[in-house]
């Protein structure tokens, strides 16, 4: 979802290969903004809406890139030879959250959005931390964390650096807050079916929400708009 509401950005792969396209939900048009050659993926929007960070590999491997809501202006902001992918801006635009394994298993790492200046190691607990999704306040951010074998929803608070397992799956993911903060939506699985389940911000309140059949995957909560709703 775009910050104001009107645009979703996502990844089809209708022409045989990822490619990044946004959807104006207004008048229903639709552009490419990222098909360059490899893999383009895992947009996501600058707090303004003018801006996507995406994740491409046209130069070897995959690196995050910023780029124009209109597909002008590329540019790249990593160079490491690791995977680099998963960006999350922070609300105030001053940072990006990303997944890397540049440091030999998947962790969490933090970086200024123009790509300056070294990138900060986030995640310490564990060998595989995946997913980071910036908390509305920008005060915590979510993520999936490998935890006994399993992979479950969990918290890093940004001032204490403490960790907090909210969720007791065997097969969580793609965490996405609510506009208030107070509740995250997450795809688990049951009895091999992908269903959708809510946990609030702090892990005492669960919730299944699911339908009766078909496989569910990858939710993304909406913004509060005055646009759309």
């Amino acid at each position: 979802w775009s910050p104001d509401g009107t645009r979703i950005a996502y990844v089809s792969f209708e022409r045989r290969k990822p490619i990044v396209f946004v959807h104006n939900l207004v008048n229903g048009t639709r552009s490419i903004v990222a098909n360059y050659e490899g893999s383009n993926s895992a947009p996501a929007w600058s707090p303004g809406g003018d801006k996507l960070a995406v994740v491409l590999t046209k130069d070897g491997t995959s690196n995050i890139y910023l780029i124009n809501a209109d597909g002008t202006g590329l540019t790249r902001l990593t160079t490491s030879q690791a995977i680099d992918t998963e960006p999350n801006f922070s609300r105030d635009g001053k940072y990006i959250l990303f997944t890397s394994d540049r440091a030999g298993s998947p962790q969490i790492y933090r970086m200024r959005a123009d790509g300056s200046g070294e990138a900060e190691r986030m995640t310490f607990e564990g060998a595989y931390n995946v997913t980071p999704r910036y908390s509305p306040d920008g005060k915590h951010f979510i993520f999936i964390h490998r935890n006994e074998g399993k992979f479950n929803v969990a918290m890093l608070d940004l001032a204490s650096r403490q960790m907090q397992i909210l969720t007791s799956g065997n097969l969580d993911q793609s965490p996405t807050f609510a506009p208030n903060g107070k509740i995250i939506l997450y795809a688990s699985e049951v009895k091999g079916r992908g269903i959708l389940a809510a946990v609030s911000s702090d892990g005492r309140i669960k919730q299944r929400i699911t339908v009766q059949s078909g496989d569910i995957r990858e939710p993304a909560w909406g913004p509060l708009s005055n646009n759309r709703r």
